[in-house]
């Protein structure tokens, strides 16, 4: 059975890697507590802002996890 070993680099690329994924999920969950705020008193402007940044912090965290999940692209031949 073969072992893989992951380089230094993709180690270190999968930790700045969860942290950005981490910061955008928490940017959204920001947003959508502002929405909350914004739907409470009746803002629509606000509510329409803040939801489409969320939806956009939301799709920034899925795609990096996305490529955090596919596997790292061998070097060299055979």
């Amino acid at each position: 059975m073969k072992t893989i070993t992951h380089s230094p680099d993709r180690i270190a690329m999968d930790g700045l890697s969860f942290d950005a994924i981490g910061e955008a999920a928490e940017l959204a969950a920001t947003y959508a507590d502002m929405a909350v705020r914004f739907a409470a008193v009746n803002d629509a402007r606000g509510v329409n802002y803040t939801l489409r940044a969320a939806t956009a912090a939301l799709l920034t965290a899925t795609q990096a996890a996305e490529l955090l999940s596919r596997p790292a692209a061998r070097r060299g031949g055979a």
